[in-house]
């Protein structure tokens, strides 16, 4: 039962929770990726990414590189076990070169 709460109590902390990183590949170029629950939408993962391609570029013009549409479900370790996770990442390319 002890699990079973546990579980539940995981489940429901992590069912909305995103976290999106950037990382600089060079000048005016950015890996953005999105990392979310099986439960977080694709848009919802897509809006961070452009929120925050928003931010590396300055507010400037810029436009994303990669498949929006890709299916990127992988495996998390979790202590409970292993633990479906969505990834979506695309680059980010500031069309001032800033």
């Amino acid at each position: 039962m002890k699990k079973i709460m546990s579980a539940g109590c995981v489940i429901l902390l992590v069912s909305g929770c995103t976290f999106t990183a950037v990382d600089k590949l060079g000048p005016g170029e950015y890996m953005i990726t999105s990392h979310g629950s099986i439960f977080n939408s694709r848009e919802g993962m897509l809006e961070n990414i452009n929120q925050k391609a928003a931010k590396a570029c300055n507010n400037k013009p810029y436009h994303l590189v990669g498949d929006s549409n890709a299916n990127m479900v992988i495996a998390t370790q979790t202590q409970i076990g292993s633990t479906p996770t969505t990834i979506l990442g695309l680059k980010a390319i500031c069309e001032d070169g800033s």
